[in-house]
């Protein structure tokens, strides 16, 4: 069965017979593949090899190295192949506590084949700390099947592995994808239309009385918190029949504009930062003020929670960050007074990291809670507000130069940028943008120009949809983590929108 299939040519047939025999042996249909190799005359394994094999899986080192001296087995390198088997011939000696013979095994045989020279100087420990046989076996099984050439041996999954590419690929070149794995299909080619990016605008709340300058979705998706210029937040509920959001709470108290709101972990309480002013704690069922934070004379910039919703992290106009606990007490932080405003604060959900920015520095600080050291990323420009992706280990920063960075802060490496976008507009104002869409592989963030504007993190080459609808320029966006079809974005008409998919 020479020869290819395919309208390019370049699948050979003989190599497609024996992947899809390994996977009918995978799937555990051997009958059907050993009809297969019969009809097609195209075996999985050489028969040579597949003699070896099986040796080996009887644990026959001697007759293993006897047929690669007899028949001639096309190997990668001969030296290693016998070395591997003499190696395990030397440790059954020593599991027989034959000594002697694993003695002259390693010393006569083994020794100068002059290969693995790291491996020959650990194996005399043996002796003292004999290995785990089972684990050995697995192990020396896969090393001796390695030692033949890549097109010998079929590898283990392989049309599986092909097939997930395949897909992979597919999605990756898709400049709309926001759907779940669940719903790639081997059937047919893989597209994900505009019609899966929230770009309708389904709902429009108001109730705010000026500008929305802030807003954020709960953990758990059912709710939504905004803030505004008119001294007041709005915590905003999902009706779960009809999908449409009504006003919960009004939450009056704040004699300054809201510039921030903040859900607890478990989304049973919110916090808000008052400009300059304080911050303050309300219970979201009853919409009640439960808790009142600050200091005397100093005035908040922006607020979040202790990762565990045990306490308050506040950033203030002295420059300084202070926590509390929800009883009121002042939790003692070591990080010094910084030389600007901080003008955003925030805990990474992990309670490692206290993410902040200074108003006028070109420079985002990670102070680690448990070293009290503290990790300085220099940027190209003024910071003008971030913001964390869910798994803590990219951050979102927008930038004064009407760019949008995103760094890589896993921890495992020094902090690096890893993309870079633009298109929105920003001039005066502070936009906020947001990670969201299926496994926050997309952009949002708000623009001057009264838009909204949303890219896919593996394409900077500009924003996959622009949704027009405000009268005003749109301060903050947030996309729901439970619902990856649903968008939110707070304006200065004083309204907020709810995008969803456009059906039609």
């Amino acid at each position: 069965m020479d020869g290819t299939i395919g309208s390019k040519g370049l699948v050979k047939k003989t190599e497609l017979v024996r992947i899809i025999t390994d996977a009918l042996i995978s799937l555990g249909f051997n009958g059907i593949a050993a009809d297969l190799e019969n009809q097609s005359g195209v075996n999985l394994l050489d028969p040579t090899i597949k003699h070896f094999l099986d040796l080996a899986e009887r644990k026959e080192w001697h007759n293993c190295i006897t047929l690669l001296q007899e028949e001639g087995l096309q190997v990668r390198d001969e030296k290693v192949a016998r070395f591997l088997l003499l190696e395990q011939t030397f440790l059954d000696f020593l599991k027989d506590d034959n000594l002697d013979d694993a003695l002259n095994t390693l010393q006569e045989e083994m020794t100068p084949l002059g290969v693995k020279r790291r491996r020959l100087e650990k194996l005399p420990s043996k002796f003292v700390f004999p290995d785990s046989g089972e684990e050995r076996f697995i192990e020396v099984m896969r090393k001796l099947q390695k030692v033949f050439p890549p097109a010998a041996i079929v590898p283990e999954g392989r049309l599986v592995r092909l097939l997930e590419e395949s897909l992979y690929h597919q999605m990756r070149d898709c400049d709309y994808h926001n759907a779940p794995d669940t719903d790639m299909s081997l059937c047919f080619d893989h597209c994900c239309w505009k019609s899966k990016i929230p770009s309708k605008a389904v709902q429009t709340l108001v109730g705010h009385t000026d500008e929305v300058w802030f807003l954020k979705f709960s953990n758990n998706g059912k709710y939504l918190a905004s803030s505004s210029k008119d001294n007041t937040a709005i915590i905003w509920e999902i009706n779960a029949e009809g999908g449409a959001f009504s006003m919960k709470h009004k939450l009056e108290g704040h004699e300054k504009p809201v510039v921030e709101v903040s859900w607890s972990p478990d989304d049973q309480q919110v916090i808000t930062c008052g400009e300059s002013e304080v911050i303050k704690r309300w219970d979201v069922g009853s919409g009640q003020c439960v808790q009142t934070c600050g200091r005397d004379d100093v005035g908040s910039i922006s607020c979040g929670w202790l990762h565990d919703g045990s306490g308050i992290i506040g950033a203030m106009a002295d420059r300084r960050i202070y926590l509390w606990n929800l009883d009121g007490t002042e939790i003692e932080h070591e990080q010094g007074q910084r030389g600007q405003k901080i003008s955003d604060v925030a805990m990474t959900s992990d309670g490692k990291w206290i993410v902040s920015v200074g108003r006028e520095q070109n420079e985002i600080s990670l102070f680690d809670r448990v070293t009290r050291g503290e990790t300085v990323i220099q940027v190209e420009g003024m910071v003008t507000s971030f913001s964390l992706s869910r798994d803590d280990k990219y951050l979102l920063v927008n930038l004064i130069t009407q760019e949008i960075h995103v760094w890589m802060i896993d921890g495992r490496r020094e902090p690096r940028r890893v993309y870079k976008f633009s298109g929105h507009k920003r001039s005066r104002f502070v936009i906020r943008s947001c990670f969201g869409g299926y496994d926050e592989n997309f952009i949002a963030s708000g623009s001057e120009d009264s838009q909204v504007y949303i890219w896919h993190t593996d394409f900077e080459r500009g924003p996959c949809c622009v949704l027009p609808g405000h009268g005003g320029a749109v301060n903050c966006v947030s996309w729901n983590p439970t619902d990856i079809h649903m968008l939110a974005s707070a304006s200065d008409d004083r309204t907020i929108r709810i995008w969803g998919l456009d059906l039609e």
